[in-house]
């Protein structure tokens, strides 16, 4: 209940009310015609409430037979008979209400949250990473710089990945496929682990687990056709970048995952695209001249540790280091 409890009073008193209309209604059609029914359907808050319930009592048609939705319909009952004599409006709003309580956790109260405030966005601040867990257990582990939104209706459940990192370990589901869209790339998933990453001009989606297919990307050579959807097993890669054909490749499971444990692992990597994962751990980005971005790195450094990434980068490659007044760095050919 604790999603419930996040709303307002106002929300919550509507949210009861149309609970407890949705179980007199049930018991007595007729009351639909009745003028008290009319006057609150006119209210469009209420109505909202009204198909809030709805919605989250369709959600959980599967769980009708479970045992502990059992249990909550035998306590609604009890707690029904317990409340005396219905002609009394008084004491069927009192009955109402007590049922309607037990009907917004037996359905769970977190369906009803979203559906009020609608999708949520998540961040991270430069440096920071954090773990959040979905209503339907699902967990996201969002790297530093990193922001999505979140949107859970009743056949779907989706994720925008606006910019940086995130793993998901998704809940299965097969009848709410989780989808993560960055750029034009979609990810469908039911149940798995994948992580995606968005850089300026490149999409990487990795699969740790499970099955994925991707959604929107390019085809794979000049002479296909754009796939509907390309799939990944476990281990491979999938990288899509502007101006070049995607490419699926093998991919280095511990790098793709070394960013958890707070580090950076690059195996032959564009420079370009280093400094753009580094630049997710400062205040001070580093700038770098598109003419030395192509170089390939390798190397393993501390996330945040700016300063042993630019001493390696121009220990060994022909880049020198410049600031300016502001702390900033600046890569160039030495």
């Amino acid at each position: 209940m604790t999603a419930f409890l996040d709303l307002s009073p106002e929300q919550q008193k509507r949210l009861e009310e149309a609970a407890g209309w949705r179980l007199r209604l049930t018991r007595n059609p007729s009351l639909g015609s009745s003028a008290e029914y009319r006057q609150w359907c006119s209210d469009p808050h209420n109505l909202s409430a009204r198909e809030a319930v709805g919605s989250a009592c369709s959600a959980v048609d599967s769980l009708d037979s479970a045992p502990e939705m059992l249990e909550l319909r035998r306590q609604a009952l009890a707690r029904l008979r317990s409340a005396g004599d219905e002609r009394r409006a008084t004491r069927k709003i009192k009955a109402g209400a007590a049922v309607a309580a037990l009907i917004l956790g037996a359905i769970g109260a977190t369906a009803l949250y979203w559906h009020f405030v609608g999708p949520t966005g998540y961040k991270t601040d430069i440096g920071e990473r954090r773990v959040v867990v979905l209503p339907d257990g699902s967990r996201i582990s969002m790297d530093s710089d990193t922001r999505i939104s979140v949107a859970y209706e009743k056949t779907t459940r989706s994720v925008t990945l606006d910019r940086g990192r995130s793993r998901f370990d998704v809940a299965h589901d097969a009848d709410r496929p989780f989808t993560v869209t960055a750029g034009r790339q979609t990810v469908v998933a039911v149940g798995t682990s994948f992580d995606v990453e968005r850089l300026p001009s490149t999409v990487l989606i990795t699969l740790i687990q499970g099955q994925v297919v991707i959604k929107g990307a390019p085809a794979l050579a000049p002479a296909q056709p754009s796939p509907a959807a390309i799939a990944l097993q476990p281990g491979e890669e999938l990288i899509v970048a502007q101006n070049v054909r995607p490419t699926i490749m093998t991919a280095d499971l511990q790098a793709a995952r070394a960013w958890e444990a707070g580090r950076l692992l690059f195996k032959n990597e564009p420079l370009g695209d280093a400094v753009t994962r580094i630049n997710r751990y400062t205040a001070h980005p580093i700038r770098i001249d598109p003419s030395i971005a192509s170089i390939r790195i390798s190397g393993v450094f501390n996330a945040g540790d700016i300063g042993s990434f630019v001493s390696g980068v121009t220990s060994y490659f022909p880049v020198k280091a410049s600031t300016n007044g502001r702390n900033d760095i600046f890569l160039q050919p030495r």
